[in-house]
Protein backbone atom coordinates (compact mmCIF):
# COMPACT_ATOMS: atom_id res chain seq x y z
CA UNK A 1 0.00 0.00 0.00
CA UNK A 2 1.27 3.56 -1.05
CA UNK A 3 0.92 6.46 1.50
CA UNK A 4 1.71 8.47 -1.72
CA UNK A 5 -1.29 7.62 -3.95
CA UNK A 6 -3.78 10.55 -3.73
CA UNK A 7 -6.97 9.78 -1.90
CA UNK A 8 -9.11 11.06 -5.21
CA UNK A 9 -7.30 7.99 -6.87
CA UNK A 10 -7.84 5.68 -4.33
CA UNK A 11 -11.85 6.82 -4.54
CA UNK A 12 -12.04 6.36 -8.30
CA UNK A 13 -10.62 2.84 -7.89
CA UNK A 14 -13.16 2.03 -5.27
CA UNK A 15 -15.94 3.45 -7.83
CA UNK A 16 -14.75 1.54 -10.90
CA UNK A 17 -15.34 -1.45 -8.36
CA UNK A 18 -18.73 -0.39 -7.02
CA UNK A 19 -19.89 -0.22 -10.95
CA UNK A 20 -18.14 -3.47 -11.40
CA UNK A 21 -20.10 -5.09 -8.53
CA UNK A 22 -23.45 -4.08 -9.75
CA UNK A 23 -22.79 -5.49 -12.88
CA UNK A 24 -23.02 -9.67 -10.97
CA UNK A 25 -25.50 -11.44 -10.70
CA UNK A 26 -27.66 -11.75 -7.91
CA UNK A 27 -26.18 -14.56 -7.18
CA UNK A 28 -23.09 -13.09 -7.04
CA UNK A 29 -23.34 -10.21 -5.27
CA UNK A 30 -25.10 -11.99 -2.24
CA UNK A 31 -21.74 -14.15 -2.31
CA UNK A 32 -19.31 -11.04 -3.00
CA UNK A 33 -21.03 -8.82 0.04
CA UNK A 34 -21.30 -12.18 2.31
CA UNK A 35 -17.94 -12.81 2.13
CA UNK A 36 -16.76 -8.72 2.09
CA UNK A 37 -18.74 -7.99 5.38
CA UNK A 38 -16.61 -10.92 6.87
CA UNK A 39 -13.33 -9.48 5.65
CA UNK A 40 -13.09 -5.93 5.32
CA UNK A 41 -11.37 -4.22 8.16
CA UNK A 42 -12.89 -0.68 10.18
CA UNK A 43 -10.74 2.05 9.77
CA UNK A 44 -11.53 3.48 12.84
CA UNK A 45 -10.70 0.24 14.51
CA UNK A 46 -7.11 0.36 12.77
CA UNK A 47 -6.53 3.73 13.78
CA UNK A 48 -7.41 3.45 17.43
CA UNK A 49 -5.25 0.16 17.65
CA UNK A 50 -2.62 2.41 16.07
CA UNK A 51 -2.72 5.22 18.90
CA UNK A 52 -3.19 2.97 21.53
CA UNK A 53 -1.06 0.19 21.44
CA UNK A 54 3.22 0.56 20.67
CA UNK A 55 4.68 -2.13 19.33
CA UNK A 56 2.74 -2.65 15.96
CA UNK A 57 -0.45 -4.43 17.28
CA UNK A 58 -2.52 -2.09 14.68
CA UNK A 59 -0.75 -4.02 11.68
CA UNK A 60 -1.97 -7.48 13.17
CA UNK A 61 -5.16 -6.37 12.67
CA UNK A 62 -4.75 -5.96 8.41
CA UNK A 63 -3.30 -8.89 8.86
CA UNK A 64 0.74 -8.32 7.84
CA UNK A 65 2.23 -10.71 10.70
CA UNK A 66 5.47 -10.14 9.34
CA UNK A 67 5.97 -6.71 10.26
CA UNK A 68 4.06 -7.30 14.03
CA UNK A 69 7.02 -9.70 15.06
CA UNK A 70 9.75 -7.27 13.58
CA UNK A 71 8.21 -3.82 15.19
CA UNK A 72 7.45 -6.07 18.34
CA UNK A 73 10.84 -7.33 18.34
CA UNK A 74 12.58 -4.00 18.13
CA UNK A 75 10.42 -2.50 20.88
CA UNK A 76 10.75 -5.72 23.26
CA UNK A 77 14.96 -4.78 22.14
CA UNK A 78 14.81 -1.38 23.05
CA UNK A 79 13.09 -1.61 26.47
CA UNK A 80 15.46 -3.77 27.34
CA UNK A 81 18.37 -2.17 26.28
CA UNK A 82 17.04 0.81 28.18
CA UNK A 83 16.35 -0.89 31.35
CA UNK A 84 19.90 -2.06 31.27
CA UNK A 85 21.10 1.19 30.75
CA UNK A 86 22.20 1.31 27.21
CA UNK A 87 21.11 4.65 26.32
CA UNK A 88 21.73 4.09 22.35
CA UNK A 89 18.93 1.84 22.56
CA UNK A 90 16.83 5.17 22.37
CA UNK A 91 17.56 5.14 19.04
CA UNK A 92 15.65 2.68 18.22
CA UNK A 93 12.43 3.68 19.69
CA UNK A 94 13.26 7.02 17.68
CA UNK A 95 13.10 4.96 14.84
CA UNK A 96 10.23 3.42 15.52
CA UNK A 97 8.36 6.33 15.96
CA UNK A 98 9.23 7.87 13.17
CA UNK A 99 8.16 4.79 11.27
CA UNK A 100 4.86 4.62 12.96
CA UNK A 101 4.32 8.61 12.67
CA UNK A 102 2.94 8.37 9.26
CA UNK A 103 0.80 5.16 9.85
CA UNK A 104 -1.01 7.02 12.55
CA UNK A 105 -1.77 10.26 10.59
CA UNK A 106 -2.79 8.01 7.56
CA UNK A 107 -4.48 5.43 9.25
CA UNK A 108 -7.76 5.68 8.05
CA UNK A 109 -6.35 5.98 3.73
CA UNK A 110 -4.47 3.01 4.82
CA UNK A 111 -7.51 0.97 6.13
CA UNK A 112 -9.16 2.26 2.81
CA UNK A 113 -6.52 1.00 0.71
CA UNK A 114 -6.57 -2.63 2.49
CA UNK A 115 -10.22 -2.64 2.31
CA UNK A 116 -10.55 -1.91 -1.39
CA UNK A 117 -7.36 -4.32 -2.19
CA UNK A 118 -9.98 -7.13 -0.22
CA UNK A 119 -12.87 -6.02 -2.01
CA UNK A 120 -11.14 -6.27 -5.55
CA UNK A 121 -10.05 -9.89 -4.32
CA UNK A 122 -13.43 -10.86 -3.72
CA UNK A 123 -14.94 -9.12 -6.91
CA UNK A 124 -12.08 -11.59 -8.73
CA UNK A 125 -12.95 -14.59 -6.59
CA UNK A 126 -16.68 -13.96 -7.72
CA UNK A 127 -16.55 -13.26 -10.64
CA UNK A 128 -14.69 -16.16 -11.84
CA UNK A 129 -16.61 -18.70 -9.77
CA UNK A 130 -13.90 -19.79 -8.24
Amino acid sequence: MRFTQPIEALEAQEEVLRKQVNGLTQSQKKRYFAEQSRQLKDPDTYAALNWAFLGGFHHLYLRKYRLFIVECTLLVIAVIGLVMSQPYFALILVGLVLFELPQLFLAQKIARQYNYHVSRSIYEHVRHGD
